[in-house]
């Protein structure tokens, strides 16, 4: 039985989950002070917007670089939780926000009859380049190159709000399933419509609107492989308890790349996306992401939310009473990779 979540001096759910966390787990306590350590750091600040400006402003060999790092994260990936290389012949793959194409690239070696629909940002909105061959140069892969957060049907929005918001109605691969999905976008700042003052509203829109599409195209008993970032952020905590309830779960964190970063990867196999418990957790990522769609940027978190700042923290508590002690034991292999990857950065000496 879970310990009862004692009420921390802030309401604010990152404080609640993170003051729960440092109570209950000595290695997420032991990183989280050495996260302290560079959030006050000049060197550490210097280190990461060096590492953003690379990203940004990458050239075709550092693009060259980024698909070959995204293909040995893939290899990673399958030799330690084989989620990648799928049992049945011609499997169908989907991978949202594709590019550069490196799990693409990782699904097609270790499924060479399968066939893979894709979606990510075209170059001309700031997208990143498509480094693997489609279309008529491999008939295995068919892309579109589309804004995710531009498609409002899907999420509920309805004629009216479309029009005022000007998105799209498109329906991407819609009636089709997928035995394995990618769900690896991020927030670009090379986005045409890039705002930093909308920077956690888009962010969060995306993160919801994969969801959206993906579980709703996921085959019974299929895989879904998401980018995550902060076990201890609420709307992350929310999609992990989420899919505790309908899929079987593992976290896992290449080493490599994302070793001194907040990034890793929710595995869910076994995925029953007709459950009650699947479309109950769609029909919360609509409301979610239609909140954030229709917020206005500078609005503050309670402004946004028709619901009282106690009714959230009460379901924060309940949410960790739930699934405290299991999100700890998911996510304590990855804070240690977090943890000895930053020790070994000079400014937490």
């Amino acid at each position: 039985m879970a310990t009862p979540v004692e009420a921390p001096s802030t309401s604010d759910p990152t404080s609640i989950i993170t003051a729960y966390l440092r109570d209950h787990s000595s290695i997420f306590g032991e990183l989280d002070e050495l996260r302290k350590k560079g959030w006050t750091s000049t060197e550490a600040d210097a280190h990461f917007q060096k590492q953003r400006k690379r990203a940004d402003e990458a050239g075709p060999a550092q693009q060259k670089n980024f698909f070959n790092m995204m293909c040995h994260l893939g290899d990673e990936m399958q030799k330690s939780t084989g989620a990648i290389a799928l049992s049945k012949s011609e499997p169908a793959v989907l991978d949202l926000c594709a590019a550069p194409g490196g799990f693409i690239a990782t699904a097609l070696k270790h499924n060479p009859d399968a066939t893979v629909c894709g979606i990510t940002l075209d170059k001309a909105l700031g997208g990143h380049p498509l480094l693997v061959p489609h279309g008529g140069k491999d008939r295995r892969v068919a892309m579109l190159f589309l804004d995710i957060n531009t498609l409002g049907i899907e999420p509920g929005l309805d004629a009216a709000e479309i029009t005022s918001t000007s998105l799209f109605v498109d329906l991407p691969f819609f009636g089709q399933s997928f035995d394995l999905v990618f769900c690896d976008g991020k927030l670009l700042r090379t986005h045409f419509n890039y705002q930093e003052d909308r920077r956690d509203l888009d962010a969060q829109r995306l993160a919801f609107s994969q969801l959206i599409i993906a579980l709703q195209r996921t085959r019974q008993g299929g895989t879904l492989i998401m980018l995550l970032h902060k076990v201890e952020t609420w709307h992350t905590l929310q999609i992990l308890h989420a899919f505790s309830k309908f899929a079987d779960l593992r976290l896992f964190k290449p080493e490599r790349i994302h070793g001194n970063r907040s990034s890793f990867y929710m595995i869910a196999t076994n995925v029953q996306p007709t459950s009650e418990a699947a479309q109950n957790a769609v029909e919360e990522w609509k409301g979610i992401w239609k909140e954030a769609t229709l917020a206005k940027s500078s609005s503050t978190r309670e402004e946004r939310s028709a619901r009282p700042a106690t009714e959230e923290e009460e379901e924060v508590r309940k949410v960790l009473d739930d699934f405290g002690e299991r999100v700890i034991e998911l996510a304590e292999p990855i804070w240690g990779v977090q943890k000895a990857a930053l020790s070994k950065q000079p400014w937490t000496q």
